[in-house]
């Protein structure tokens, strides 16, 4: 059997090639991607919208998308006097479907155990029953939170603050307050 050297060199390239291609085969990929846009903000489902308190504590107001209120016009509370604000603000679900909501303490500036009694908020529904349990801030313990509520699609309920100065209470200092509410 004779081989020629032109059919050797052929095999020997068709080989190399095979190997080439084999190899440059293993390392291809391909390429996918998402695109995300355009991501626009859209209307809240829950927002808070004026309870019958809401423009007496408030001069800032709520804000135009109905996220955030301010209670800045809260008049100074005497010495062992307990303020209620019954209907501070309502929170209003337009969302299309029941939502839950979390009340919880974001922050506390201030002298609160020494000039405060306590600050109690609590979620009612729209028949002014309680909902979850009270979010008490003293200087006694830890806040708690109101959790898992359901609110249901175009319900309105209101929150209720309760705040009780100390008789000891020092004129003209102050606390801040910030809490969270998380919808879901």
């Amino acid at each position: 059997m004779k081989l020629n050297a032109k059919k050797i060199a052929k095999i020997v390239t068709l080989l190399i090639t095979s190997l080439l291609i084999g190899f440059a085969s293993a390392q291809t990929y391909s390429e996918l991607f998402m695109h995300g846009t355009p991501i626009t903000i859209g209307t809240a489902g829950v927002k808070f919208t004026n309870g019958n308190d809401t423009l007496t504590i408030s001069t800032g107001g709520i804000n135009s998308m109905g996220t955030e209120v301010t209670f800045d016009n809260i008049t100074a509370i005497e010495p062992g006097e307990a303020r209620t604000y019954v209907q501070a603000v309502n929170i209003t679900n337009t969302a299309g479907a029941t939502k839950t909501i979390n009340i919880s303490l974001y922050s506390l500036t201030g002298k609160l155990s020494a000039n405060f009694e306590y600050l109690n908020i609590t979620l009612l529904d729209g028949t002014g029953a309680a909902k979850g349990d009270n979010i008490t801030l003293s200087g006694s313990g830890n806040a708690t939170e109101t959790q898992g509520q359901q609110i249901p699609n175009n319900g309105v309920w209101s929150v209720r603050w309760i705040i009780k100065a100390k008789t000891t209470a020092t004129e003209s200092d102050s606390i801040s307050v910030t809490l969270r509410v998380k919808v879901e």
